[in-house]
Formats: C-alpha cells, structure tokens, sequence
C-alpha cells in the first residue's frame, strides 16, 4: 500500500497553485502570430494576413499585392529573426527574399512590429513592413540592367560582328492606310514575305507598336527611301546595332533588333518593349547565353514619380560568348567568289579533317533563309558519289566497262543524259563525263533499292545535324521500283539534299572519315561519333573525282591544281525545257565544298568559275 507524505502532498498543492495563478496573469508570446503573418505572407494571402493586422488600411491588400507584381516576384520566402518583446510592444527582423523573374533573388531586411489589443498580439503594419524606405503613397519600382552583349566568335576567337550604322525598317499598325501597298513595297525593298506577313499581324494586335520588319544598312536605306518612306503605315528606327563583320553572314551569326510583341510574350519577364533582341540565326538561337543575366535596382518612388530611395540591388551577370567554327578569311573568299551571282545560290565550305563549317553563302543575301544549310535540292549526278560508293563496295572499280547510250528505258520510263555525251568505256570515264545511262545500267544491274539509304546513311545523309543551328541532313528513301531506283542513281526522283549535306560528303571522301558538321561548340553533334569509309572506296572516288577536273565536266573551268570534284545538273519542276539546278561538290587542300545554283543549268559551267574563284582567293 502506497503511503502519502503530508509534506509531499502541500508542496504539490503550492506548485499547483503557482502555476493556476501565472496561467491567469500571463499574456501569449507574439511568436505564433509572426509566424502566421510570414506564412500568410508568402503564400500571398492577403485576407488572412488582415485578420492579423491591428487597424489595416483600406487598400492593406492592393498595397502588398503591388508590391509584389510591381518587382515580378515569382517566388518570396520571409524568415523572422529573435523576437524582443517590451510591455505592449514587440518586434521582429525579418529577411524576405524575393525570386523576381527572369533575373534572380534578391533580399530585404523589413521588421515586423506588435502591439497588444484584447488580450492578443496584433502586427503593426504600415508600408515601412514591406520595406524600411516605404512610406503610405509610395511604391517600389524595379529597373532592370542589362550587361553588354557577349560576342558570337570565329576562328582564333574573332569577333564575328561589328557595332555599325544600320535601319530597322518597320510597320505601325495605327498609320497603315493599305496593307497591300504596304506587303509590295516592303517585300520589293527585299523583305519577304513571311517577314512582313508576321510584322503586320503583330501591328493588328499592337497597333501602336514599332514592329521590326528587316534591318538594312544606312547606305542601304537611302537607296530604298524614296520608294518606301512615302507609304503611310511604314516606319524608321536609325541605330547604332550589331551586324555580322560580312554581309554573307547574316543567315549563320544573325541579326540583333528591337523586341517584338510576338517575342516578349515568348521571352517573358525580364524583357521589357525597349530590349532589343536576336531576331535570325545564333543571335536568335542563343538569344538567353549572349545575352547573360540582367541585374536589377529595387527603389522607393513616390508619388510624383521620382526615386527617392534604393532598397536592393542585384549586379549583372555577363552573357557567355558563343563559339564558333567560321573563320573570317574562308568567309570573305566566298563571298567575294560568290559577289556577281544573281541567282539564288547557297555555298558551304568545311574542314575536311574536322567537319569544321568555315563558310557559308546563301544569296540573295535578303533572303533571310539559309539556303546553304536548310535548302532541300535534288543533287542530281552530284549524288553520283553515292551511287559509286555503292558500286564499288559490290566489287566495281574504275576501270569496270560502262557503255553511255543516249537514252535508256526503265519500266516504261526513259532516262537521257544531261552532261556527258563524250564516248565512254568504263566507270571511270562514266563518272567524269557524268553519263546518267551508264550508271542507271550499272545499278539497275549490281544494286538493289536498298543499297541507296544505307550507303547514304554511310556518309549521315538522312541524319538531322545538331550543330547549334537549324540544318536539312537530306533524304534519301528506298527506291519504291526500277524506276524509281534508276532515278534515284542519279539524284533525281525523290532524293533531296542541301549544300552543307554534300559538303560533309565530300569532306569524308577527302579523309576518308565521315565527320557529323561542327559549327557551335558543345552542340549536340561536337561528341558524335566518326565512322571510317573503305579505304578502296576512298582511293577509287579519288580517282574517279580527278577525272573530273582533268577532263570531265568540270575541266577547262579554272579550277586549281589539287581540286577534286564532281558537278551535277538537277531537273525539277516542269516546263519546256526543265528547269535546272547546278551543282559542283569536291575538295582541295583540306577544304571541302559544295555549291548549288538555284536554274542554274550545268554545274561545271556555272558553279566551276565560281569555285575556281574561291579556291585561288583562299590560296592566295
């Protein structure tokens, strides 16, 4: 049997009644509620911050909404510091740090005040609770900086722009008084018609915008100013900008202009309708790293609009410069041999030991397309390269017997020649005088309609490069029938390739290694891997490539000593006769290229000169 103590039993009752009488006579710490108050805070629960506010103002919930929207806070988090508490009065330190978006965090240092009413602890909230320099009819303000532009570079990490003298010509969607006339002059001073078409529709929706149509030159723009200025609705914009060191440029390092409404709502915050940004190429493609990371001064205005007081600041972080591939001295040379064109065209000149593009052209330079990476063309007999690779991995050399009929037929269809007409005996002199007859004979003969895409995949025709900017890897499908197949042994049919597709094959030809194209570096195609092509299959399209130059279809037209080449003429389209596009694909010293002129007819005749042009400006 438990026994009880009596002085056990009266010490229990006084503690007892101790405790009975501090319970009645305390008052709770604020603790809770500053807690509460934080929590309701970040998540922006103005209502139940209210309820905990001693006499809020009428415009309590508006006021911290404001606050907030007005600096882009994505994201606020408030961490309270060690409450001290005096009589009726309380305070805390608290450290809020708000996500603005698109820039980063930045941190204010507020305090949380108490008071007593009924019993209870009650914030004591005034602006100054949002930031210490905040006073009633004041707001914040957010002023983003941006840090200079990082630079697009070339080979030995040259610049590849410059600060030049340049006009974005434009529309204004509230003085356009025919928008038809607008469309035809614009896309006669060299815009086309995509550009315009999307410049217009942002004008429709923001009509008191400034929406960039294409950007030219000053000397450009006082050519087409008598013919452009005059028309209601189109507008000016003179500036100091960026522009690529060459105009052949433009389609691979791009163009830097001022946002347009499609691009801010893209972009988001940070940018704001007075950034300007990438509009084409890398400058577009790598919009985000070039321009690096915008810093950002939080003020107090008041009510008069003046800044009264700095609240945080947030430093810019500078942009990464983009790496590039392209080397200014092969760049000028084609442009210069490229110069006289007047046709479309696209050029592209790589390393043939790398990959490496060093060059690309794609005229007319007003285009804004880049014809030389993404234009998809029937390669016609240039694809004959692939067609011989086939060959001669099923055991046929150079010296194999070949006839050139002027004709041939293949299941109903008949196939001419569109190049070599000189007597022929062999592969060798079939491949040099480019005879469509002898080769659909040799393959109707020796290949089957699946030797095509996979000797194709050899060389990563079909593949989609990933270099850093778009590309058109070609397409080349199974041949559905015999003629389709003999089509397809010539480059006509359903084939399709751009110029920096039949450069790269070129280049493995070259070395023997077959490269994915290098541009941008760390992009995707920087770590893929290389495959090796049958040393006979390199030796024997060496061979045959010589010929060509020697006394084939590019002979006579210039082309330096050492170039190994082979032209092609492809029909597409219809008319009386076809029409043509001119192709001439090769190497010389480590230099691989390909040219396509858009109806140009003969590839030797008409890319020949240019090449050799080319060739002895980079020789020299």
């Amino acid at each position: 049997m438990r026994r009880w103590f009596p002085w056990s039993a009266a010490a229990a009752l006084t503690l007892a009644g101790a405790a009975i009488l501090a319970g009645c006579s305390s008052v709770p710490a604020p603790g809770p509620t500053a807690s509460s108050f934080l929590a309701d805070w970040a998540h922006r629960d103005w209502p139940a911050m209210r309820a905990l506010v001693a006499s809020p103002p009428a415009d309590f919930a508006s006021v911290n909404a404001a606050a907030l929207s007005d600096l882009t806070v994505k994201k606020a988090t408030y961490l309270g510091g060690k409450l001290q508490a005096s009589g009726d009065t309380a305070r805390e330190p608290v450290t809020e740090r708000l996500d603005l978006a698109g820039i980063g965090l930045i941190s204010i240092k507020s305090t949380l005040r108490f008071v007593q009413r009924g019993g209870k602890w009650l914030v004591a909230w005034s602006p100054a609770t949002i930031a210490p320099q905040l006073k009633p009819g004041d707001a914040l303000s957010l002023q983003v900086t941006w840090p200079a532009r990082a630079q697009i570079l070339g080979v030995g990490r040259v610049p590849l722009t410059i600060q030049a003298a340049m006009v974005d010509i434009g529309v204004e969607g509230q003085l356009i008084k025919n928008a038809k006339v607008v469309t035809a002059a614009l896309i006669k001073a060299g815009a086309t018609a995509q550009e315009v078409s999307t410049a217009l529709a942002g004008a429709k929706a923001e009509p008191t915008w400034f929406e960039p149509v294409f950007t030219v030159t000053q000397a450009r723009y006082n050519q087409l100013a008598p013919t452009i200025y005059p028309i209601p609705g189109t507008v000016f914009q003179t500036l100091h900008e960026r522009a690529p060191i060459t105009p052949g440029l433009a389609d691979v390092v791009g163009t830097v202009a001022p946002i347009t409404a499609q691009e801010l709502t893209e972009l988001g915050p940070p940018y704001s309708a007075q950034d300007d940004v990438g509009q084409t190429g890398l400058e577009l493609t790598d919009q985000r790293q070039l321009a690096g990371q915008p810093g950002a001064t939080v003020t107090v205005v008041n009510k008069a609009g003046a800044a009264v007081a700095t609240v945080a600041t947030l430093p810019p972080r500078a942009g990464a410069p983009v790496l590039t591939t392209l080397n200014p001295v092969v760049q000028r040379a084609a442009e210069a041999a490229l110069a006289g064109e007047r046709k479309s065209a696209g050029f592209v000149a790589v390393n043939a030991t790398t990959g490496a593009v060093l060059a690309s052209v794609s005229l007319p330079l007003s285009a804004g397309f880049n014809l030389a990476f993404d234009g998809e063309f029937p390669p016609g007999s240039s694809f004959k390269l692939i067609t011989s690779t086939a060959l001669i991995a099923h055991g046929l050399t150079p010296s194999s017997p070949a006839s050139c009929p002027s004709s041939i037929t293949v299941d109903g269809e008949v196939f001419h020649n569109a190049e070599g007409t000189a007597p022929i005996s062999d592969l060798l002199y079939a491949f040099a005088e480019s005879c469509n007859t002898a080769f659909i004979g040799l393959a109707t003969h020796n290949l089957t309609a699946a030797d095509f895409p996979a000797t194709a995949s050899e060389y990563r025709l079909g593949k989609t490069p990933e270099m850093g900017l778009p590309a058109f890897g070609g397409s080349v499908p199974e041949p559905t029938d015999e003629a389709d197949l003999a089509a397809t042994t010539i480059g006509q049919g359903r084939v399709v390739v751009s110029p920096l597709a039949m450069a790269m094959v070129a280049a493995a030809i070259d070395t023997g290694v077959v490269h994915a194209p290098q541009l941008v570096a760390g992009a995707p195609d920087g770590d893929a891997p290389t495959a090796t092509l049958p040393a006979k299959v390199v030796t024997d399209l060496h061979t045959m490539m010589a010929q060509v130059v020697a006394t084939g279809t590019a002979s006579g037209k210039g082309l330096p000593p050492g170039t190994f080449a082979k032209t092609g003429t492809a029909q597409y389209g219809s008319g009386n006769p076809l029409p043509t596009d001119a192709w001439l694909v090769g190497f010389n010293s480590n230099v691989a290229f390909a040219m396509v002129v858009v109806d140009g007819g003969e590839g030797g005749p008409t890319d020949g000169p240019l090449v050799a042009k080319f060739l002895d400006l980079l020789h020299k």
